[in-house]
């Protein structure tokens, strides 16, 4: 028995059960993530170069953006309306956004789409955006190869609107975005469990 428990095999057993258990309890704490992601569109701008001036260009158009969110956003009063308003909206977007970039100076344009993509856990003030794939108003500024910048366009987060995140976000929700944390162990494991999918999936 003592030759067992000292065994390889016995390790890799150990090995398999604690990574059995991680992606179960990532399954369900995955489901729920996936709920909440449901609702929620966000906004990702990709500067095109890490450089200063680029990365300065990011958030002066960031911040112009933002401004004449209504304008060019509208007030949504749900994620589908948010997403076809942006959609609709695309080209009046583009324009703006390439006005303010001559403006700036820049020797290059944007362009912007509606996308699903995977974001990993993010913080956003007292708020914790959990792992996984989100449909977002994507914004590439020219090579787009900089660091990028994000938010939460519905529910506003971060900025104003005609809904609140309580209006939006069950109660289970609002304390898993809240929770900090308190649930930074799901997180990881939300993260861990959608790398291994995406490994196997990748394999199809």
């Amino acid at each position: 028995m003592k030759k067992f428990l000292a065994s390889g095999l016995f390790s890799r057993i150990i090995i398999t059960m604690f990574i059995f258990s991680l992606l179960t309890a990532g399954v369900d704490f995955s489901a729920q993530c996936a709920e909440l992601s449901e609702k929620v569109l966000r906004l990702h701008i990709l500067a095109n170069s890490d450089s200063q001036q680029d990365q300065e260009i990011k958030l002066k158009l960031r911040d112009s953006l933002l401004e004449h969110s209504e304008e060019l956003l509208g007030c949504p009063l749900s994620k589908s309306d948010a997403a076809q308003y942006a959609g609709k909206n695309k080209d009046k977007i583009e324009k703006f956004l390439n006005s303010e970039l001559k403006a700036l100076g820049a020797d290059y344009t944007a362009s912007c789409e509606i996308t699903h993509m995977y974001f990993n856990t993010r913080e956003y003030g007292e708020s914790t955006m959990p792992a996984g794939f989100y449909d977002a108003l994507r914004i590439k500024l020219g090579e787009a190869e900089g660091k990028n910048w994000w938010c939460v366009l519905f529910p506003p987060i971060c900025l104003s609107g005609a809904v609140e995140e309580k209006e939006v976000f069950t109660d289970e929700e609002e304390q898993l975005l809240d929770g900090g944390e308190e649930y930074e162990i799901g997180f990881k494991i939300v993260e861990l469990y959608d790398y291994i999918r995406s490994i196997f999936n990748s394999e199809d």
